[in-house]
């Protein structure tokens, strides 16, 4: 029997050029022909980490694909353990595959009403990671529950800005923009919070953090808390 993963390889080889729709269609039909449905859902998700543990993003897409659609209801937060190993391997380190992985397979699980206060406790503990692609996938994560604040889980905002307020120490970029946009989706919920917060962290966020943050709030407050930002950036150490 032809093993699933070099036969979904071929299958793309195959087609050259994919678009988002025809790669879904693509691997639908791969699933489907290998009826890997009636296996047990952890040869699934061995699968699936196999796809993103593969070089080409093609590919890894495919494995959030197969993540998002065909699994989501068998994931869990005792899933976090395997996804963390991509980031300290590697294998998550390009920006478009991250966010993707972020939104939709980290992005979906938090959705999942049951064990969702589990998952956000993990995914805050990824601030400490090594890595700022695990760091911003945290982030990035949480912007799927960041507009509704607490009503969607007590006590997301506390978890969100301790997270935040540790991920903003970093320069690089791909995590001062990740704070920037998580701060920017639960200004819905939190506009006074949020504001407090960039006004005690301003001057470690560089200027693309501090627009995507305030980005949603009332005119007058992006204009007061742009300049407050260039007040503490400019200050003599």
């Amino acid at each position: 029997m032809l093993d699933p993963i070099a036969d979904l390889r071929r299958r793309m080889r195959l087609a050259r050029r994919t678009t988002t729709r025809s790669l879904r269609a693509l691997v639908l039909r791969w699933w489907s022909d290998h009826a890997l449905a009636e296996h047990p859902a952890a040869v699934g998700k061995r699968i699936a980490l196999a796809l993103l543990e593969q070089k080409p993003v093609e590919t890894q897409l495919a494995g959030i694909l197969v993540f998002e659609e065909l699994l989501a209801d068998h994931m869990r937060a005792s899933d976090l353990t395997a996804f963390a190993e991509l980031f300290e391997d590697g294998a998550l380190a390009e920006g478009s595959v991250v966010d993707a992985f972020a939104v939709k397979v980290l992005g979906t699980l938090l959705h999942r009403v049951r064990g969702r206060s589990d998952c956000a406790r993990v995914l805050a503990s990824w601030r400490n990671a090594e890595t700022a692609w695990q760091r911003r996938a945290a982030c990035v994560a949480f912007t799927a529950l960041a507009p509704q604040g607490d009503a969607a889980l007590p006590g997301l905002a506390r978890t969100i800005f301790t997270l935040c307020s540790t991920v903003v120490w970093s320069p690089e970029r791909i995590d001062q923009t990740a704070v920037g946009w998580l701060l920017r989706e639960l200004s819905r919920a939190e506009p006074t919070r949020v504001e407090a917060f960039v006004r005690r962290h301003a001057r470690f966020m560089s200027r693309e953090c501090a627009r995507h943050a305030v980005d949603r709030l009332p005119a007058v407050r992006q204009q007061d808390l742009l300049a407050h930002w260039k007040r503490a950036t400019s200050l003599s150490p």
